[in-house]
């Protein structure tokens, strides 16, 4: 059985063949895809896509690339979308001192915001 756990499907390179896309995932007997939410808005993005096939989930969650974007509003949105069945996981999210597109402690924090919800 092959699932692929982190799937991209909302980014905007996507957008022109996505079906064809889900297409060759199926031809390659890919029986499950887990879109990945890197931020509220793609969150929100991944489990709409992931409502319109059995075989689609989606995870909701704000990449440390996006931790500035973390709020008390935007968890409660993401705690709203995790209560969808389609929903499987909370994230992306983590730690990225790679890039660090976000600075460091807000980084912490909202991967700790994020473990707690993940754990109710």
């Amino acid at each position: 059985m092959l699932i692929d756990i982190g799937a991209n499907l909302t980014h905007e390179s996507f957008q022109e063949d996505l079906d064809q896309v889900l297409d060759r995932a199926q031809l390659a007997q890919v029986q499950y895809l887990l879109i990945t939410g890197a931020s509220l808005s793609s969150s929100s993005d991944a489990l709409q896509l992931a409502s319109s096939r059995d075989y689609l989930f989606s995870t909701a969650g704000i990449h440390p690339h996006h931790a500035t974007e973390c709020s008390s509003q935007a968890l409660q949105e993401i705690k709203s979308l995790a209560t969808n069945p389609k929903v499987r996981a909370i994230g992306e999210t983590g730690l990225d001192y790679f890039r660090d597109f976000s600075p460091r402690d807000i980084q912490r924090n909202t991967f700790k915001a994020q473990l707690q919800l993940a754990s109710e």
